[in-house]
């Protein structure tokens, strides 16, 4: 029926310090990475390096068409809107048909004591 959705997702190591920080709290996907699940728990990885960097709760996944890429995606993204949809340029060339996806950090610090 349909696939288990991903319990990691990855970003490129610049980026990782905004979705560390709760700053970046949507990352734009094509269809292959867009199964995410809302409400669940993400592990989120460097793309280099392959290093954990925290955890995410997926809160939903959106379609956007790239044209439609504007300053609120930038704003979320925490980037530029220029250097925003240059990256997604690069990552997806030619590709109009993507996926908001929103997430949040889990708070590493909740529940302990």
């Amino acid at each position: 029926m349909s696939a288990i959705a991903p319990t990691q997702i990855t970003f490129f190591e610049f980026l990782t310090p905004l979705v560390a920080s709760g700053e970046k709290t949507i990352t734009i996907r094509d269809f292959n990475e867009s199964h995410y699940q809302p409400g669940s728990q993400v592990e989120v990885y460097t793309l280099e390096s392959n290093t954990k960097v925290c955890d995410i709760v997926i809160l939903a996944i959106e379609p956007l068409a790239f044209d439609d890429i504007n300053e609120f995606h930038a704003d979320q993204e925490s980037l530029p809107l220029d250097e925003l949809k240059h990256l997604i340029q690069q990552v997806y060339p030619d590709q109009q048909r993507l996926f908001m996806i929103s997430f949040s950090l889990v708070d590493a610090k909740a529940g302990s004591n």
